[in-house]
């Protein structure tokens, strides 16, 4: 019986920590916006924001914005990675508080760090 108790609770913290390591936290100071008229960026602006992914079972993602705002970002999967200039990114579907469709793109580079794509709107944050 003992054998039985000691196994069910190492496997219950094992998925536990399974779970903890997922949930990882990305904080940003720059942000720039594309102008898909013009089709130019703007300059970067520091604004801190931080967003927390995958902090539910759902591997949705929280952002905290500078204005003091939390928007969440529900994960609808179709998860993807590839590179552009040489650098690795992951790629996610998701929809944002207003139901809208939204591409996220997280770079390892945390210089380049992260956008947001709304069809042909982007938002990118960088650490600087």
């Amino acid at each position: 019986m003992k054998k039985i108790l000691f196994t069910l609770a190492l496997t219950i913290l094992t998925v536990g920590f399974g779970k903890a390591q997922d949930k990882f936290r990305a904080d940003y100071n720059y942000i720039c916006f594309y102008d898909s008229d013009a089709k130019t960026w703007s300059e970067w602006e520091s604004a801190e924001h931080t967003l927390i992914f995958n902090y539910n079972e759902n591997k949705d993602i929280a952002h905290f914005t500078a204005k003091g705002q939390t928007i969440t970002y529900r994960n609808v999967g179709n998860k993807d990675e590839g590179y552009t200039n040489g650098n690795h990114y992951q790629i996610i579907d998701a929809i944002d508080d207003d139901g809208n469709y939204i591409r996220i793109q997280l770079f390892d580079d945390p210089e380049i760090g992260m956008k947001l794509i709304w069809g042909e709107h982007m938002i990118q944050f960088s650490k600087g």
